[in-house]
């Protein structure tokens, strides 16, 4: 088959039925999964103010980052499917859609960075974990992504006919417009996610021999460790697809099979990331465990109790015994 004559229905069809496969449960547990987290962490932030208020903070902005994406799929699977009459509707859900994604990547960025350097230099930062600087940096992120958001409005370009999310302009895959996104959006994020993770991890694991707390130890690197699974499975199979479609935009594939498998591997890769706003939940799981085992670890037991009151009975005991078989001088 000719490039020229290179034709996508069959793949476009294919992800039609995968979509509402996906997307639906997607759509279901992400809400409810969601929003449960948000009430949860909640309420931890108010019991537990100031102890947890910098990991609550950036679990809530996460969490509400996922449901902006989780409240998107309707409209997405709805939007992909026919043409659109309306393309600043188009263009508003495709950036809620894209500022979710990279909201919870620059999100789950902070949460290693701030973990690292509280479990590295946890003196030095004390006073930079405030909630006030924690939310700020929250804030932050919102106008990052927004601001980033803008060249999904020339995805389109001037053309008349087109599909929410397919049918991109050429001026998208431009390598000047492509690479920032693709650097900056996640290869930078992911570089600084790798390394504070593995930091993290192995100091947690070198302080096994001198804690006594490794119960609590042990929590925190399954949360590491879930973090930062859940987003190497998330985004790095999207930005993969993201540089192989740049590759056929640009000319530098042209074989058509080649394309159409490139298309569907990104299609794939873009609906199966969606369920990440499902995978946080463990994340969430690991650090509600973690903060469960820092209470517990740090609330003497009733059996601690019981045999500290014993031993102070058994040591006041002997110095009675003492004084009786040895009376002091002024009793002779």
């Amino acid at each position: 088959m000719s490039p020229l004559n290179c034709s996508f229905n069959d793949v476009d069809e294919l992800m039609k039925v995968l979509q509402l496969a996906v997307h639906i449960p997607t759509f279901i547990l992400g809400l409810v999964l969601n929003l449960l987290a948000i009430r949860g962490f909640s309420t931890i932030l108010k019991k537990r103010w100031p102890d947890y208020a910098a990991t609550c903070i950036y679990m809530i902005n996460l969490a509400v980052f996922d449901l902006l994406l989780v409240l998107s799929l309707p409209f997405r699977m709805v939007l992909s499917r026919t043409q659109v009459h309306f393309l600043s509707f188009c263009t508003m859900v495709e950036c809620l859609y894209f500022i979710s994604m990279y909201g919870s990547i620059f999100t789950i960025c902070f949460i290693s960075l701030d973990r690292f350097l509280a479990i590295r230099y946890p003196l030095l930062v004390s006073h930079l974990r405030s909630p006030g600087k924690i939310f700020i940096i929250c804030c932050s992120i919102w106008v990052l992504v927004w601001a980033g958001s803008i060249p999904v409005y020339s995805f389109h370009g001037e053309t008349e006919e087109y599909k929410c999310f397919h049918n991109m302009s050429d001026g998208t895959w431009r390598a000047e417009t492509f690479f920032p996104l693709e650097v900056f959006g996640f290869l930078l994020p992911l570089g600084i996610i790798g390394f504070c993770s593995s930091k993290s991890i192995h100091i947690l694991i070198g302080r096994r021999a001198h804690t006594q707390d490794w119960v609590q130890q042990k929590a925190s690197i399954w949360t590491i460790a879930a973090s930062l699974a859940v987003f190497v499975v998330s985004f790095l199979p999207v930005h993969l697809g993201f540089f192989l479609q740049f590759l056929v935009r640009n000319g530098f594939i042209l074989e058509c099979r080649a394309k159409q498998n490139i298309s569907l591997f990104l299609q794939l890769s873009l609906c199966f990331s969606n369920i990440n706003c499902c995978l946080d939940v463990f994340c969430y799981y690991f650090v509600i465990k973690e903060f469960r085992m820092d209470i517990i670890v740090h609330r003497p037991s009733t059996a601690s109790l019981v045999l500290q009151d014993t031993m102070i009975t058994r040591t006041e005991g002997r110095e009675a015994l003492s004084e009786e078989e040895n009376p002091s001088p002024e009793f002779q």
